[in-house]
């Protein structure tokens, strides 16, 4: 989150919660509850160094929150290791064999995880050796739901590579009609997908992925564990999105098994 965006959330904040405190307690009369309002934004706009101030704290507190979940991340994974990095029903990209894989929880409607389908195409592209594992963890809803099991049935049509880079190119909302729209201009079998989409194996892949998150203590997407094939033991979870130099850093890192939470 930026600057900007923490000084709004701040302000509306401030003013909401005067109001519905006022509200609750039935103490102001709209007029009055209009005045608090005009003194909060005045009283910011005379001491802007407030707002920095609060944005600065709510960074600090990401960043330890951040740094927690990475270092419970490096205490689960050991445990998790066989779900997480070779689960067979999991669809992937790149080489079977990569001495580095990357797995990554993502949302079709997510706009951060689209932004990031390009950067992880032109890793892969630069990196033969780099294996990357795709786990649906839909959370923005029922039409994300429905994408994400329309992908996993698309892949028992050996279709995934093609309808995942789709669906991520596709303006949300992705509602059921888009999505079959999708699935047929790319050539799938609408009628078995939609068959494919109800069957017990797709169920199981989102519950499993959606265990996998929490047990990661994901709050969002997009989310990437970064690790040594050989060496899973030895890995790193990026919560969030993040740039290219950063992820082909921690890949770099990976192949030499020099990774740790503080990356």
């Amino acid at each position: 989150m930026g600057i900007r965006s923490l000084f709004l959330v701040t302000l509306a904040t401030l003013s909401l919660n005067t109001v519905a405190y006022a509200a609750d307690n039935n103490t102001l009369s709209t007029a009055q509850q209009q005045q608090v309002q005009q003194i909060v934004h005045d009283y910011l706009l005379d001491n802007p160094q407030i707002l920095l101030q609060v944005s600065q704290k709510l960074q600090e507190q990401q960043a330890k929150q951040v740094e927690q979940i990475q270092k419970n991340a490096q205490k689960i994974i050991p445990g998790i290791a066989t779900q997480l990095f070779n689960d067979k029903s999991s669809p992937f990209s790149g080489s079977a064999t990569g001495d580095v894989t990357m797995v990554e929880f993502f949302d079709y409607q997510c706009p951060h995880c689209k932004d990031m389908a390009s950067i992880l195409n032109n890793l892969q592209q630069q990196d033969s050796n780099l294996k990357i594992i795709y786990k649906e963890f839909p959370i923005f809803g029922a039409d994300s739901q429905y994408a994400a099991a329309a992908a996993l049935a698309a892949a028992q049509q050996g279709k995934y590579a093609q309808f995942h880079d789709a669906l991520m190119k596709a303006p949300a909302p992705l509602t059921k009609e888009v999505v079959l729209d999708l699935a047929k201009t790319n050539g799938l079998d609408v009628d078995q997908l939609q068959k494919d989409i109800k069957s017990e194996s797709v169920k199981k892949e989102l519950k499993d992925n959606v265990q996998l998150a929490e047990k990661l203590q994901l709050l969002g997407t997009p989310a990437f564990v970064i690790a040594n094939s050989k060496n899973v033991d030895q890995s790193v979870l990026v919560p969030g999105t993040t740039t290219q130099e950063v992820l082909q850093s921690l890949i770099t890192q990976a192949r030499s098994s020099k990774l740790s939470a503080n990356n």
